[in-house]
Protein backbone atom coordinates (compact mmCIF):
# COMPACT_ATOMS: atom_id res chain seq x y z
CA UNK A 1 0.00 0.00 0.00
CA UNK A 2 1.16 3.55 -0.75
CA UNK A 3 1.55 6.04 1.99
CA UNK A 4 -1.54 8.40 2.67
CA UNK A 5 -1.92 11.93 0.87
CA UNK A 6 -2.27 14.99 3.06
CA UNK A 7 -2.29 17.79 1.45
CA UNK A 8 -0.42 20.84 2.50
CA UNK A 9 -2.26 23.52 2.85
CA UNK A 10 -24.17 19.95 -45.35
CA UNK A 11 -24.35 18.17 -48.52
CA UNK A 12 -25.43 21.22 -50.32
CA UNK A 13 -27.63 20.81 -53.46
CA UNK A 14 -25.55 22.81 -56.19
CA UNK A 15 -27.03 23.02 -60.09
CA UNK A 16 -24.67 24.52 -62.83
CA UNK A 17 -26.22 26.33 -65.52
CA UNK A 18 -23.87 24.97 -68.98
CA UNK A 19 -24.93 27.27 -71.57
CA UNK A 20 -23.53 30.57 -69.34
CA UNK A 21 -20.66 32.49 -71.06
CA UNK A 22 -18.98 30.00 -72.95
CA UNK A 23 -18.00 28.02 -70.25
CA UNK A 24 -17.05 24.64 -70.49
CA UNK A 25 -19.86 22.78 -68.75
CA UNK A 26 -16.87 20.54 -67.39
CA UNK A 27 -15.16 23.48 -65.81
CA UNK A 28 -18.55 24.91 -64.46
CA UNK A 29 -19.16 21.49 -62.68
CA UNK A 30 -15.47 21.34 -61.57
CA UNK A 31 -16.16 24.53 -60.15
CA UNK A 32 -18.99 23.24 -58.32
CA UNK A 33 -17.48 20.16 -56.67
CA UNK A 34 -14.59 22.25 -55.48
CA UNK A 35 -16.65 24.66 -53.89
CA UNK A 36 -18.46 21.99 -52.05
CA UNK A 37 -15.40 20.10 -50.60
CA UNK A 38 -14.50 23.66 -49.19
CA UNK A 39 -17.60 24.21 -47.23
CA UNK A 40 -17.35 20.06 -46.29
CA UNK A 41 -13.51 20.91 -44.96
CA UNK A 42 -14.92 24.14 -43.25
CA UNK A 43 -17.83 21.94 -41.42
CA UNK A 44 -15.05 19.37 -40.51
CA UNK A 45 -13.04 22.16 -39.15
CA UNK A 46 -16.10 23.07 -37.48
CA UNK A 47 -16.59 20.01 -35.73
CA UNK A 48 -13.10 20.09 -34.09
CA UNK A 49 -11.20 17.78 -36.56
CA UNK A 50 -9.22 18.55 -39.85
CA UNK A 51 -10.16 17.38 -43.20
CA UNK A 52 -7.80 14.20 -42.35
CA UNK A 53 -9.93 13.26 -39.23
CA UNK A 54 -7.39 14.24 -37.05
CA UNK A 55 -7.54 16.51 -34.24
CA UNK A 56 -4.63 19.09 -34.23
CA UNK A 57 -3.18 19.39 -30.25
CA UNK A 58 -0.58 21.32 -29.07
CA UNK A 59 1.06 20.43 -25.74
CA UNK A 60 3.49 22.69 -23.86
CA UNK A 61 5.88 19.98 -23.32
CA UNK A 62 6.79 16.40 -24.51
CA UNK A 63 5.56 14.96 -21.23
CA UNK A 64 1.80 16.23 -21.43
CA UNK A 65 2.12 15.38 -25.84
CA UNK A 66 2.79 11.80 -24.68
CA UNK A 67 -0.27 11.36 -22.63
CA UNK A 68 -2.25 13.10 -25.54
CA UNK A 69 -0.61 10.20 -28.11
CA UNK A 70 -1.56 7.70 -25.70
CA UNK A 71 -5.29 8.97 -25.61
CA UNK A 72 -5.94 9.91 -28.68
CA UNK A 73 -3.71 7.26 -30.31
CA UNK A 74 -3.77 8.17 -34.88
CA UNK A 75 -7.37 10.60 -34.31
CA UNK A 76 -4.66 13.32 -32.97
CA UNK A 77 -2.03 15.11 -34.65
CA UNK A 78 0.38 16.33 -31.61
CA UNK A 79 2.90 18.72 -31.60
CA UNK A 80 4.75 20.31 -28.75
CA UNK A 81 5.59 23.94 -27.89
CA UNK A 82 8.71 23.43 -25.42
CA UNK A 83 11.96 21.47 -27.20
CA UNK A 84 12.85 18.72 -24.10
CA UNK A 85 15.86 20.49 -21.92
CA UNK A 86 14.07 23.78 -21.71
CA UNK A 87 12.59 25.53 -18.74
CA UNK A 88 9.01 25.86 -19.12
CA UNK A 89 9.31 28.90 -16.66
CA UNK A 90 11.18 30.88 -18.92
CA UNK A 91 11.07 29.84 -22.64
CA UNK A 92 10.01 32.25 -25.17
CA UNK A 93 8.64 30.48 -28.80
CA UNK A 94 9.80 31.58 -31.87
CA UNK A 95 7.06 33.71 -34.26
CA UNK A 96 6.96 30.65 -36.29
CA UNK A 97 5.88 28.71 -32.97
CA UNK A 98 3.41 31.10 -32.08
CA UNK A 99 1.55 30.94 -35.93
CA UNK A 100 0.90 27.50 -35.45
CA UNK A 101 -1.13 27.77 -32.14
CA UNK A 102 -3.90 29.36 -34.06
CA UNK A 103 -4.30 26.08 -36.05
CA UNK A 104 -4.83 23.62 -32.70
CA UNK A 105 -8.06 22.39 -32.39
CA UNK A 106 -6.61 21.63 -28.49
CA UNK A 107 -4.27 23.47 -26.41
CA UNK A 108 -2.70 21.76 -23.12
CA UNK A 109 -1.22 23.09 -20.70
CA UNK A 110 -0.09 22.70 -16.92
CA UNK A 111 -0.72 25.84 -15.53
CA UNK A 112 -0.27 26.88 -12.04
CA UNK A 113 2.36 28.87 -13.56
CA UNK A 114 4.81 26.51 -14.80
CA UNK A 115 4.52 28.21 -18.37
CA UNK A 116 4.48 31.30 -16.88
CA UNK A 117 5.91 33.20 -19.82
CA UNK A 118 3.67 31.26 -22.15
CA UNK A 119 0.21 31.56 -20.54
CA UNK A 120 -0.83 34.89 -22.53
CA UNK A 121 0.84 33.60 -25.87
CA UNK A 122 -1.29 30.65 -25.76
CA UNK A 123 -4.26 32.75 -24.95
CA UNK A 124 -3.91 35.23 -27.34
CA UNK A 125 -3.24 33.36 -30.40
CA UNK A 126 -5.43 30.40 -30.03
CA UNK A 127 -7.90 30.11 -32.58
CA UNK A 128 -11.31 31.19 -31.03
CA UNK A 129 -12.65 27.40 -31.64
CA UNK A 130 -9.84 25.94 -30.20
CA UNK A 131 -10.43 24.45 -26.59
CA UNK A 132 -7.40 25.54 -24.23
CA UNK A 133 -7.09 22.64 -21.16
CA UNK A 134 -5.26 23.37 -18.21
CA UNK A 135 -4.49 19.65 -16.78
CA UNK A 136 -3.92 21.23 -13.30
CA UNK A 137 -6.61 23.42 -12.91
CA UNK A 138 -8.52 22.71 -9.87
CA UNK A 139 -6.61 20.56 -8.42
CA UNK A 140 -5.30 20.27 -4.50
CA UNK A 141 -2.14 21.64 -4.48
CA UNK A 142 0.78 22.12 -2.17
CA UNK A 143 1.56 25.65 -2.40
CA UNK A 144 0.41 25.88 -5.80
CA UNK A 145 3.49 23.77 -6.93
CA UNK A 146 2.87 22.88 -10.51
CA UNK A 147 4.81 19.40 -10.64
CA UNK A 148 1.72 17.32 -9.66
CA UNK A 149 2.73 14.46 -12.47
CA UNK A 150 5.12 13.45 -10.39
CA UNK A 151 2.73 11.44 -8.29
CA UNK A 152 0.98 9.18 -10.62
CA UNK A 153 -2.30 9.07 -9.00
CA UNK A 154 -2.02 12.58 -10.60
CA UNK A 155 -0.78 11.72 -13.81
CA UNK A 156 -3.72 9.35 -14.28
CA UNK A 157 -6.05 12.64 -13.40
CA UNK A 158 -4.59 14.59 -16.31
CA UNK A 159 -5.38 11.58 -18.96
CA UNK A 160 -8.61 11.76 -17.64
CA UNK A 161 -8.74 15.65 -18.33
CA UNK A 162 -7.14 14.46 -21.65
CA UNK A 163 -9.87 11.95 -22.72
CA UNK A 164 -13.23 14.39 -21.69
CA UNK A 165 -11.45 16.89 -24.02
CA UNK A 166 -11.13 14.53 -26.88
CA UNK A 167 -14.25 13.57 -26.87
CA UNK A 168 -15.96 16.84 -26.11
CA UNK A 169 -14.37 18.23 -29.75
CA UNK A 170 -14.04 15.01 -31.44
CA UNK A 171 -17.69 13.07 -30.50
CA UNK A 172 -16.87 10.54 -33.17
CA UNK A 173 -13.86 9.39 -31.38
CA UNK A 174 -15.75 8.92 -28.07
CA UNK A 175 -15.05 4.96 -27.95
CA UNK A 176 -11.36 5.00 -28.99
CA UNK A 177 -10.79 7.82 -26.63
CA UNK A 178 -12.13 6.04 -23.90
CA UNK A 179 -10.85 2.63 -24.98
CA UNK A 180 -7.01 4.05 -24.77
CA UNK A 181 -7.67 6.00 -21.52
CA UNK A 182 -8.64 2.89 -19.68
CA UNK A 183 -5.90 0.81 -20.93
CA UNK A 184 -3.55 3.67 -20.62
CA UNK A 185 -4.73 4.30 -16.53
CA UNK A 186 -4.93 0.44 -16.16
CA UNK A 187 -0.82 0.73 -16.90
CA UNK A 188 -0.36 3.96 -14.91
CA UNK A 189 -2.12 2.19 -11.49
CA UNK A 190 0.50 -0.36 -12.10
CA UNK A 191 3.67 2.02 -12.55
CA UNK A 192 1.82 3.65 -9.16
CA UNK A 193 2.20 0.64 -7.11
CA UNK A 194 6.03 -0.27 -9.01
CA UNK A 195 7.13 3.40 -7.65
CA UNK A 196 5.47 2.93 -3.93
CA UNK A 197 7.66 -0.15 -3.52
CA UNK A 198 10.30 1.08 -4.79
CA UNK A 199 10.37 4.08 -2.15
CA UNK A 200 9.41 1.26 0.25
CA UNK A 201 12.21 -0.52 -0.28
CA UNK A 202 14.29 2.08 1.36
CA UNK A 203 14.82 2.11 4.45
CA UNK A 204 12.87 4.77 6.43
CA UNK A 205 15.50 6.65 7.39
CA UNK A 206 16.86 7.32 4.37
CA UNK A 207 13.90 8.39 2.31
CA UNK A 208 15.43 11.83 2.23
CA UNK A 209 15.45 14.29 -1.15
CA UNK A 210 17.43 16.97 -1.66
CA UNK A 211 17.33 18.24 -5.20
CA UNK A 212 18.08 20.88 -7.80
CA UNK A 213 14.76 22.91 -7.53
CA UNK A 214 11.89 22.48 -6.10
CA UNK A 215 10.14 20.03 -8.41
CA UNK A 216 9.00 17.17 -5.96
CA UNK A 217 6.87 17.90 -3.20
CA UNK A 218 3.81 15.76 -5.32
CA UNK A 219 6.72 13.09 -4.85
CA UNK A 220 7.77 12.97 -1.71
CA UNK A 221 4.07 13.51 -0.85
CA UNK A 222 2.86 10.65 -2.56
CA UNK A 223 5.71 7.92 -1.10
CA UNK A 224 6.83 8.72 1.45
CA UNK A 225 9.72 10.72 0.87
CA UNK A 226 10.86 13.66 3.25
CA UNK A 227 12.15 16.80 1.42
CA UNK A 228 15.28 18.11 3.27
CA UNK A 229 15.85 21.08 0.92
CA UNK A 230 16.97 22.20 -2.76
CA UNK A 231 19.39 24.68 -4.18
CA UNK A 232 16.95 26.53 -6.24
CA UNK A 233 12.61 27.43 -5.96
CA UNK A 234 12.82 27.13 -9.39
CA UNK A 235 15.62 27.16 -12.31
CA UNK A 236 17.13 30.51 -12.74
CA UNK A 237 16.94 31.94 -9.30
CA UNK A 238 20.59 31.64 -8.07
CA UNK A 239 21.00 30.79 -3.98
CA UNK A 240 23.34 32.93 -2.19
CA UNK A 241 26.78 31.75 -0.34
CA UNK A 242 24.80 31.30 2.75
CA UNK A 243 21.96 29.12 1.27
CA UNK A 244 24.51 26.78 -0.29
CA UNK A 245 26.23 26.63 3.49
CA UNK A 246 23.09 25.56 4.99
CA UNK A 247 22.12 22.80 2.42
CA UNK A 248 25.21 21.65 3.02
CA UNK A 249 25.06 21.75 6.70
CA UNK A 250 21.12 20.61 6.65
CA UNK A 251 22.71 17.47 4.29
CA UNK A 252 25.01 16.54 7.09
CA UNK A 253 22.79 16.68 9.72
CA UNK A 254 20.06 14.77 8.01
CA UNK A 255 22.09 11.90 7.16
CA UNK A 256 21.25 12.59 3.54
CA UNK A 257 22.49 9.64 1.79
CA UNK A 258 22.33 11.64 -1.69
CA UNK A 259 21.43 14.35 -3.60
CA UNK A 260 19.27 14.58 -6.77
CA UNK A 261 20.25 16.50 -9.98
CA UNK A 262 18.28 17.41 -13.31
CA UNK A 263 19.94 16.06 -16.79
CA UNK A 264 18.59 19.51 -18.31
CA UNK A 265 19.86 21.74 -15.69
CA UNK A 266 23.57 22.84 -14.88
CA UNK A 267 23.50 22.03 -11.04
CA UNK A 268 26.85 23.03 -10.10
CA UNK A 269 26.01 24.29 -7.09
CA UNK A 270 24.46 20.97 -5.85
CA UNK A 271 27.53 19.08 -7.05
CA UNK A 272 29.73 21.42 -4.48
CA UNK A 273 27.21 20.98 -1.76
CA UNK A 274 27.52 17.04 -2.22
CA UNK A 275 31.39 16.81 -2.41
CA UNK A 276 31.91 19.18 1.13
CA UNK A 277 28.98 16.84 2.26
CA UNK A 278 30.68 13.59 1.07
CA UNK A 279 27.75 12.29 -0.48
CA UNK A 280 26.55 10.77 -4.05
CA UNK A 281 25.12 12.83 -6.69
CA UNK A 282 22.11 11.03 -8.63
CA UNK A 283 19.46 12.11 -11.06
CA UNK A 284 15.68 12.59 -11.01
CA UNK A 285 13.42 13.68 -13.88
CA UNK A 286 11.26 16.52 -13.74
CA UNK A 287 9.48 17.44 -16.81
CA UNK A 288 12.20 16.94 -19.67
CA UNK A 289 12.54 14.11 -21.78
CA UNK A 290 15.72 12.72 -23.22
CA UNK A 291 17.51 9.99 -25.36
CA UNK A 292 17.09 7.69 -22.65
CA UNK A 293 13.42 8.98 -21.05
CA UNK A 294 11.07 9.32 -23.77
CA UNK A 295 7.77 9.08 -22.18
CA UNK A 296 6.01 9.76 -19.16
CA UNK A 297 6.21 6.12 -18.02
CA UNK A 298 9.59 6.18 -18.69
CA UNK A 299 10.34 8.91 -16.36
CA UNK A 300 8.71 8.19 -13.78
CA UNK A 301 10.17 4.14 -13.41
CA UNK A 302 13.70 5.65 -14.01
CA UNK A 303 13.23 8.02 -10.48
CA UNK A 304 11.52 5.05 -9.42
CA UNK A 305 14.83 3.13 -9.78
CA UNK A 306 17.22 5.91 -8.68
CA UNK A 307 15.59 6.61 -5.77
CA UNK A 308 16.31 3.01 -4.51
CA UNK A 309 19.60 2.86 -6.00
CA UNK A 310 20.88 6.05 -4.59
CA UNK A 311 19.04 5.76 -0.91
CA UNK A 312 20.09 2.21 -0.37
CA UNK A 313 16.60 0.34 -1.38
CA UNK A 314 16.24 -2.54 -3.98
CA UNK A 315 16.81 -1.16 -7.27
CA UNK A 316 15.21 -4.57 -9.08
Amino acid sequence: MRPGIRMRNTTRDTRVSCFVSRVPCSLAILAAVLTAAVLSAACSSNNGTEASGQVKVTATLGLFADLVKQVGGDRVQVSTLIPDGSDPHTYEPPPSQIAKLGQANLLVMNGLHLEASLEGVIRENASSSATVLELAAGLATLEDNPHLWLDVQNGITYVERIRDALVSIDPAGADAYRANAERYRAELRTLDQEVAAAVESIPPERRKLVTFHDAYPYLAQGYGLEIVGFVAESPGKEPSAQDVAALTQAIDDEGVPAVFTEPQFSAGILDLAADDAGVEVCSLYSDAFTDDVKSYVDLMRFNARELARCLGGASG
